[in-house]
Protein backbone atom coordinates (compact mmCIF):
# COMPACT_ATOMS: atom_id res chain seq x y z
CA UNK A 1 0.00 0.00 0.00
CA UNK A 2 0.90 2.96 -0.78
CA UNK A 3 0.74 6.55 1.73
CA UNK A 4 -2.71 8.74 1.18
CA UNK A 5 -0.46 11.11 -0.16
CA UNK A 6 0.22 9.48 -2.97
CA UNK A 7 -1.56 11.10 -5.80
CA UNK A 8 -2.35 7.11 -7.45
CA UNK A 9 -3.92 5.94 -4.33
CA UNK A 10 -7.60 7.03 -2.79
CA UNK A 11 -8.87 6.71 0.79
CA UNK A 12 -12.63 5.30 0.79
CA UNK A 13 -13.17 8.83 2.96
CA UNK A 14 -11.93 11.01 0.24
CA UNK A 15 -14.14 8.88 -2.29
CA UNK A 16 -17.36 9.54 -0.37
CA UNK A 17 -16.09 13.49 -0.01
CA UNK A 18 -15.49 13.30 -3.47
CA UNK A 19 -19.12 11.92 -4.58
CA UNK A 20 -20.30 14.69 -2.00
CA UNK A 21 -18.62 17.54 -3.73
CA UNK A 22 -15.38 17.15 -5.86
CA UNK A 23 -14.24 20.95 -4.03
CA UNK A 24 -14.80 19.73 -0.29
CA UNK A 25 -12.49 16.16 -1.28
CA UNK A 26 -9.91 18.39 -2.67
CA UNK A 27 -9.80 20.58 -0.10
CA UNK A 28 -9.52 17.80 2.78
CA UNK A 29 -6.77 16.28 0.83
CA UNK A 30 -4.82 19.11 0.94
CA UNK A 31 -5.23 19.34 4.92
CA UNK A 32 -8.07 21.39 5.27
CA UNK A 33 -10.75 20.42 7.87
CA UNK A 34 -12.99 22.30 10.48
CA UNK A 35 -15.75 20.42 12.21
CA UNK A 36 -19.38 22.17 13.00
CA UNK A 37 -22.21 20.28 14.83
CA UNK A 38 -22.76 17.78 12.17
CA UNK A 39 -19.32 16.50 12.02
CA UNK A 40 -19.22 16.15 15.93
CA UNK A 41 -22.49 14.42 16.11
CA UNK A 42 -20.86 11.80 13.65
CA UNK A 43 -17.92 11.90 15.61
CA UNK A 44 -19.65 10.93 18.43
CA UNK A 45 -21.85 8.26 16.43
CA UNK A 46 -18.72 6.37 15.37
CA UNK A 47 -17.44 5.90 18.98
CA UNK A 48 -18.51 2.12 19.34
CA UNK A 49 -17.53 1.17 15.72
CA UNK A 50 -14.26 2.88 16.23
CA UNK A 51 -13.25 0.92 19.63
CA UNK A 52 -12.23 -1.65 17.10
CA UNK A 53 -12.58 -5.37 17.67
CA UNK A 54 -15.66 -7.92 17.45
CA UNK A 55 -19.29 -8.62 19.04
CA UNK A 56 -21.68 -11.11 18.21
CA UNK A 57 -25.34 -10.40 17.46
CA UNK A 58 -28.20 -12.99 16.48
CA UNK A 59 -25.57 -15.07 15.08
CA UNK A 60 -23.65 -12.57 13.11
CA UNK A 61 -20.05 -12.33 13.89
CA UNK A 62 -19.61 -8.22 13.46
CA UNK A 63 -15.70 -6.49 13.21
CA UNK A 64 -15.01 -2.98 14.20
CA UNK A 65 -12.85 -0.69 12.62
CA UNK A 66 -11.18 -3.22 9.70
CA UNK A 67 -8.75 -1.96 7.25
CA UNK A 68 -9.48 -2.52 3.88
CA UNK A 69 -7.05 -1.98 0.45
CA UNK A 70 -7.66 -3.12 -3.17
CA UNK A 71 -4.56 -3.04 -4.96
CA UNK A 72 -6.44 -3.40 -8.37
CA UNK A 73 -7.99 -0.26 -7.82
CA UNK A 74 -5.84 1.78 -5.43
CA UNK A 75 -7.97 2.28 -2.74
CA UNK A 76 -7.95 1.79 0.79
CA UNK A 77 -9.16 2.71 4.00
CA UNK A 78 -10.91 1.50 7.37
CA UNK A 79 -14.30 0.27 7.28
CA UNK A 80 -16.75 1.11 10.05
CA UNK A 81 -17.86 -2.79 10.78
CA UNK A 82 -17.66 -5.99 8.53
CA UNK A 83 -20.54 -8.24 9.17
CA UNK A 84 -19.66 -11.69 8.50
CA UNK A 85 -22.87 -14.11 8.88
CA UNK A 86 -23.17 -17.89 9.81
CA UNK A 87 -23.55 -18.94 6.33
CA UNK A 88 -19.60 -16.80 5.92
CA UNK A 89 -21.21 -14.07 3.68
CA UNK A 90 -19.40 -10.78 4.37
CA UNK A 91 -21.36 -7.42 4.79
CA UNK A 92 -19.80 -4.07 5.13
CA UNK A 93 -21.84 -1.54 7.39
CA UNK A 94 -21.39 1.86 7.29
CA UNK A 95 -22.40 4.24 10.31
CA UNK A 96 -23.52 7.93 9.07
CA UNK A 97 -25.42 10.63 11.34
CA UNK A 98 -27.99 11.69 7.85
CA UNK A 99 -28.51 11.24 4.78
CA UNK A 100 -25.84 13.91 3.87
CA UNK A 101 -27.80 16.72 2.14
CA UNK A 102 -30.76 13.77 1.33
CA UNK A 103 -28.43 11.64 -1.20
CA UNK A 104 -27.02 8.29 0.00
CA UNK A 105 -24.79 8.33 -3.08
CA UNK A 106 -21.62 9.41 -1.62
CA UNK A 107 -22.21 6.67 1.22
CA UNK A 108 -23.39 4.21 -1.03
CA UNK A 109 -19.92 4.53 -3.25
CA UNK A 110 -17.91 4.35 -0.06
CA UNK A 111 -19.62 1.28 1.13
CA UNK A 112 -19.62 -0.23 -2.31
CA UNK A 113 -15.71 0.45 -2.50
CA UNK A 114 -15.52 -1.05 0.68
CA UNK A 115 -17.50 -4.29 -0.60
CA UNK A 116 -14.87 -4.75 -3.68
CA UNK A 117 -11.88 -3.95 -1.21
CA UNK A 118 -12.93 -7.12 0.71
CA UNK A 119 -13.35 -9.18 -2.57
CA UNK A 120 -10.27 -8.55 -3.61
CA UNK A 121 -8.55 -9.49 -0.52
CA UNK A 122 -11.20 -12.36 0.11
CA UNK A 123 -11.39 -13.93 -2.69
CA UNK A 124 -15.26 -13.72 -2.03
CA UNK A 125 -18.09 -12.11 -3.71
CA UNK A 126 -20.07 -9.48 -1.08
CA UNK A 127 -23.55 -9.35 -2.67
CA UNK A 128 -24.44 -6.53 -0.43
CA UNK A 129 -23.70 -3.46 1.79
CA UNK A 130 -25.51 -1.67 4.31
CA UNK A 131 -25.22 1.80 5.66
CA UNK A 132 -26.77 2.49 8.94
CA UNK A 133 -28.25 6.18 9.61
CA UNK A 134 -27.89 7.05 13.28
CA UNK A 135 -29.84 9.79 13.04
CA UNK A 136 -33.13 7.75 12.05
CA UNK A 137 -31.76 4.20 13.36
CA UNK A 138 -32.20 3.11 10.40
CA UNK A 139 -30.43 0.76 8.29
CA UNK A 140 -30.35 0.88 4.18
CA UNK A 141 -29.27 -2.50 2.12
CA UNK A 142 -27.83 -2.12 -1.24
CA UNK A 143 -27.01 -4.26 -3.67
CA UNK A 144 -23.68 -4.49 -4.86
CA UNK A 145 -23.74 -5.50 -8.24
CA UNK A 146 -26.35 -2.55 -8.53
CA UNK A 147 -23.32 0.28 -7.74
CA UNK A 148 -20.24 -2.00 -8.58
CA UNK A 149 -19.68 0.01 -12.23
CA UNK A 150 -20.53 3.05 -11.20
CA UNK A 151 -18.45 2.86 -8.40
CA UNK A 152 -15.49 1.78 -9.91
CA UNK A 153 -15.86 4.85 -12.59
CA UNK A 154 -16.20 7.34 -9.93
CA UNK A 155 -12.56 5.97 -8.68
CA UNK A 156 -10.60 6.78 -11.93
CA UNK A 157 -13.06 10.54 -11.87
CA UNK A 158 -12.16 10.98 -8.78
CA UNK A 159 -8.29 10.52 -8.89
CA UNK A 160 -7.87 12.25 -12.41
CA UNK A 161 -9.71 15.11 -10.96
CA UNK A 162 -8.26 15.67 -7.81
CA UNK A 163 -4.82 16.10 -9.34
CA UNK A 164 -6.13 19.78 -10.67
CA UNK A 165 -7.38 22.70 -9.11
CA UNK A 166 -10.98 22.01 -8.63
CA UNK A 167 -12.82 25.41 -8.36
CA UNK A 168 -15.44 26.42 -5.55
CA UNK A 169 -19.33 25.96 -7.10
CA UNK A 170 -22.29 27.35 -5.02
CA UNK A 171 -24.53 24.57 -4.51
CA UNK A 172 -26.98 25.38 -1.65
CA UNK A 173 -28.41 21.85 -0.36
CA UNK A 174 -24.60 20.96 0.01
CA UNK A 175 -22.91 24.27 0.70
CA UNK A 176 -25.14 25.05 3.86
CA UNK A 177 -24.10 21.98 5.89
CA UNK A 178 -20.29 22.20 5.01
CA UNK A 179 -17.77 21.92 7.83
CA UNK A 180 -14.86 23.57 4.77
CA UNK A 181 -17.38 26.48 3.24
CA UNK A 182 -15.02 28.62 4.78
CA UNK A 183 -11.63 27.79 3.09
CA UNK A 184 -13.82 27.07 0.15
CA UNK A 185 -15.62 30.17 0.09
CA UNK A 186 -18.14 28.91 -2.55
CA UNK A 187 -19.75 32.30 -2.79
CA UNK A 188 -16.71 34.36 -2.15
CA UNK A 189 -15.03 35.79 0.78
CA UNK A 190 -18.64 37.23 2.70
CA UNK A 191 -18.71 33.27 4.13
CA UNK A 192 -16.17 34.61 6.39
Amino acid sequence: MSDEGDAEWLTLSTLQHYAYCPRQASLLREGVWADNHITVEGTSGHTRVDAGGADHRRGVTVHHNVALVSHVHHIYGIADAIECAADGILMPVEHKRGRGAGNLFPTIAQTIAQAICLEEMLHTLVPAVAIYITKEKRRELVRVNEYRDAVINLIAEARVALQATIPAAYQPRLCTSCSVQNACQPRGVQWL
